[in-house]
């Protein structure tokens, strides 16, 4: 989570004009769009394949990356780190107490 934060810090730096909420959330749906239209690569959905070739997964890592970190600008936004955090825990706790992970 550490490197995350630091992509975010590195973000908020580079563009201090993006940081309102309207325009965070607005990179969300553009990244998650922009998976989608991975995801639907690697389907085979449409003629994806026919016009782009064969999908490529660092590509879709990166596009998954890119929407992983627009969502925790919102985290560092809203000062929301150790809310975060316990919500991790509190799913892995849930996840353990099911008997689903270890």
């Amino acid at each position: 989570m550490d490197r995350l934060y630091k992509i975010v810090e590195g973000y908020f730096k580079r563009f201090p004009k993006g940081v309102e909420p309207y325009q965070m959330a607005t990179r969300i749906l553009e990244e998650c769009g922009e998976v989608a239209k991975e995801v639907n690569h690697f389907e085979d959905s449409g003629i994806k394949r026919l016009k782009y070739g064969e999908p490529n997964k660092d590509k879709l890592a990166n596009e998954v990356r890119q929407a992983v970190v627009a969502l925790m600008q919102l985290v560092v936004y809203y000062n929301i780190e150790d809310e975060f955090e316990k919500s991790i825990e509190a799913s892995l706790n849930g996840m353990r107490a099911e008997k689903l992970i270890d």
